[in-house]
């Protein structure tokens, strides 16, 4: 799916903003603080419902007003517009009909990558985690269901596990119910990952002068290949050894909200013997074999939103990120200078200035 046109009004720093992108690719230049991410923003906040920074959504109205819009026309001509008013909740409507956020991320979906997401390879195993919530979320419809279900059970858990005394019975209800949404949660982990590496081993390669094997693994390797019964097992064993330190220390230790995840290159793992180019590079062929996957899935990609991703590579692997990227999709990449990269690049592209909060398009 692409944007045939956005309109944004009041939404951080920018004012008044009507465009229509190129279907193509779009480079969103501008100085720091201009509003380039912001406009991104803009746009990953109507299809997700989720800010880029921060986390209330009263941070997104314009400080002199007390209203945020933003409207975007799909080439389909379908029409999804977002209205938030200050003191008051978010109106979605989707062609003039009110409708639910899952509903927009569906019709309009998109993929964001962010400075920040290059350190997912060496940050803390929540970050990893993170990833395959969002790209699980992404392709398998019934998976936020699922954590979902997982989380709203290990919220009572650890809630009960916090009391003076505990109700043991109940203790062992709750217990049973997050090892089968466990169990079936790290067996469709584990199962993406299996389809991942299929990928990352190729794309990593267009990066890297020498032959080099990427892979992205649970630490725990015979996670890898458990059956469901087998994954139920495992967790009813481990909570059953773990019962007394989860009381002693009141929370939940035990599931797939403790999983960890490693990439590992020729077999080695990456955060312990890779260099900083090498950790940044093995994000870049994730986000890329997701792609593969995603237009596996779907026959088509979502719109892709790429936030001064260039800034935090050297040239060489600019490069070659540019020359990788599908050439399918539409995209919004934002920079702060011309990156020598952008010489590299072939076919039809728009450029956008920002300066201000107004963006000009050439």
């Amino acid at each position: 799916m692409k944007l045939k046109s956005i309109k944004i009004r009041n939404f951080r720093n920018l004012n008044e903003t009507e465009l229509e992108p190129n279907e193509r690719l779009n480079l969103i230049f501008g100085p720091n603080g201009s509003g380039k991410t912001n406009f991104c923003e803009a746009i990953h906040f109507a299809s997700t419902g989720d800010n880029l920074k921060g986390s209330r959504q009263r941070e997104l109205i314009n400080w002199d007003s007390d209203h945020t819009l933003v409207k975007l026309k799909l080439v389909n001509e379908d029409q999804l517009t977002v209205y938030l008013k200050q003191g008051e909740g978010k109106e979605i409507r989707v062609n003039s009909k009110t409708a639910r956020q899952s509903v927009v991320s569906e019709v309009f979906p998109t993929h964001t990558f962010v400075p920040e997401d290059l350190y997912i390879s060496k940050g803390a195993p929540k970050k990893r985690r993170s990833l395959l919530n969002r790209h699980l979320g992404q392709l398998e419809p019934d998976y936020d269901n699922l954590l979902s279900q997982y989380n709203s059970e290990l919220k009572k858990k650890n809630t009960l596990l916090k009391k003076n005394e505990v109700n043991r019975e109940f203790l062992d209800v709750l217990g049973q119910r997050l090892v089968d949404l466990g169990a079936s949660l790290i067996l469709k982990r584990a199962n993406y990952l299996d389809r991942l590496n299929e990928h990352l081993p190729e794309i990593y390669g267009k990066f890297v002068q020498n032959s080099a094997s990427l892979t992205l693994n649970y630490s725990e390797e015979r996670l890898m290949d458990s059956s469901l019964e087998d994954l139920t097992e495992y967790l009813t064993e481990k909570l059953e050894k773990e019962k007394d330190r989860e009381l002693e220390q009141q929370t939940s230790v035990v599931g797939p909200h403790r999983d960890k995840f490693e990439y590992r290159l020729n077999g080695k793992d990456l955060r312990k013997y890779g260099s900083q180019g090498e950790l940044r590079t093995a994000v870049i062929a994730t986000y890329l074999a997701y792609l593969e996957l995603y237009q596996e899935r779907y026959e088509e990609l979502p719109v892709l939103i790429l936030d001064d991703i260039l800034s935090e590579l050297d040239r060489s692997r600019g490069e070659r990120f540019l020359q990788t990227l599908p050439r399918e999709p539409q995209v919004f990449m934002t920079t702060a200078t011309r990156d020598p990269s952008f010489k590299k690049l072939s076919g039809q592209f728009s450029v956008l200035r920002i300066n201000r909060g107004r963006i000009e398009a050439r």
